[in-house]
């Protein structure tokens, strides 16, 4: 499974500090679908190792709702949760400090001076062994806005850690039940600026889909974030879709229909064992400017059987282009509802997509789809694992910890629920 761990770290301000060359810190996204640990030199302020898996808690549910779900009606469910992340945890430091070793000098062995994760509300919920009961209904509420430190031996009970027990672990703040600290980083890591006047909209698009709309100051409004989340579930990771497969070799990532005729490309060049998400978009993109489906989604040609094969062995089936329908409608009634509450439409407007998902899928092809306006193409950057990036970056500055507070106190979440007219106009985005 390829998990996008690629990113840039946002202005550093402070000078280096004095590291011995031995000194590590540990930077951890643990997002609801995959976990990466990054292993950073404190002395040149350069990744020494990188390792990243399928979250382990992933046989619980594909998304935090179900996973939230078993944890609160299984005897133990939550110290269940959390032993299973700590666990995995645990093995990929092991991993990443094993793999830093060999970047060192010769006999210098990696000395862990700090750690810093973030993650959605949920999963630093689990992380941190805070309850989630309170978001398990409404008005969901997290057990904890975060932004402290614990010690590692507070978290993992392991008698065998590879981290000493003292080293101090940073959780960033969060806004909310649904907007939590991997945005708060994300927003760090594109470089917020309140002083900025140019209205910045930032999305991580995946199970969990954030989105973030700076908007500007006026004379007479000071500059505010806006926040809200989309309940996309998994079809931009291909779980729920028939042939579905991650970011692997073999899975295809892109279609060309020339002359009514498919020809599919894959990840790898391997042959075609199933379909990606970024796959899935494409597909349907072609579909449509094919004539294959309607504006509605349908499959036109009766004969095809409510299937459309791509290869002998992977086809896209009408039940896979719904789901992409309710994913990609989700998305973009938030994208919208974000950019109606700027004063006006504005040509300055940059849109940074960010994660693993935004940071794979073709921008046309999303726009043809109406995942994203087509207006904002243009002015889009795709910027990796913004969260990952903004969590390394507190490792160096304490200047961006601060930051990481104050983006969570200016930033205002907005339940897209309780909007008025959102599931007429979710409706209407079900249409391609």
């Amino acid at each position: 499974m390829k998990i996008v761990t690629e990113g840039k770290l946002p202005e550093i301000p402070e000078a280096n500090a004095d590291f011995s060359v031995s000194d590590v810190a540990l930077a951890v996204d643990v997002g609801t679908t995959t976990v990466a640990v990054m292993c950073w030199s404190l002395s040149e302020r350069k990744i020494l190792a990188v390792a990243s898996e399928k979250n382990a808690q992933s046989k619980f549910g594909s998304d935090v709702i179900n996973r939230i779900d078993f944890a609160m009606k299984n005897p133990g469910g939550e110290k269940i949760m959390h032993d299973i992340i700590v666990s995995q945890l645990e093995r990929l430091f092991s991993k990443s400090l094993s793999v830093a070793s060999q970047k060192l000098l010769r006999g210098v062995r990696p000395c862990v001076k700090k750690i810093a994760i973030t993650g959605n509300s949920t999963m630093l919920s689990f992380v941190a062994d805070v309850s989630v009961a309170k978001m398990a209904a409404v008005p969901f509420e997290v057990g904890s806005k975060f932004g402290f430190e614990r010690s590692w031996s507070e978290i993992s009970s392991s008698a065998v850690s590879v981290i000493p027990p003292n080293v101090k672990v940073f959780f960033p703040p969060v806004v909310g039940a649904f907007i939590g600290a991997d945005t708060i980083c994300a927003m760090v890591a594109a470089e917020f600026d309140f002083d900025s006047e140019k209205p910045l909209l930032l999305a991580d698009i995946g199970t969990n889909s954030e989105m973030a709309l700076l908007v500007p100051k006026t004379d007479s409004i000071p500059s505010r974030i806006l926040c809200t989340s989309a309940a996309a579930g998994p079809a931009f990771e291909a779980a729920n879709i028939s042939c579905g497969l991650p970011s692997v070799p073999g899975a295809i990532d892109k279609i060309i229909i020339e002359n009514g005729k498919i020809e599919v490309s894959t990840i790898g060049g391997k042959n075609a064992e199933g379909i990606c998400g970024s796959g899935l978009i494409s597909s349907v993109a072609e579909f449509l400017g094919a004539s294959f489906i309607d504006c509605h989604g349908t499959i036109l040609d009766d004969s095809l059987g409510g299937v459309v094969n791509l290869t002998p062995n992977v086809s896209v089936s009408q039940n896979d282009i719904r789901n992409l329908q309710l994913a990609k409608s989700a998305v973009r009634t938030g994208i919208e509802y974000l950019l109606s509450r700027l004063a006006s439409p504005s040509e300055n407007l940059s849109f940074l997509l960010a994660g693993g998902f935004g940071s794979r899928i073709n921008l046309s092809e999303s726009a043809k789809i109406g995942l994203i306006p087509a207006a904002l193409v243009k002015n889009t950057s795709q910027i990796g694992n913004a969260a990952l990036f903004g969590a390394s970056s507190l490792l160096f500055s304490e200047t961006l910890c601060e930051k990481s507070f104050d983006l969570a106190k200016k930033s205002i979440e907005i339940n897209m629920a309780a909007v008025p007219d959102f599931q007429k106009n979710f409706l209407k985005n079900l249409d391609f």
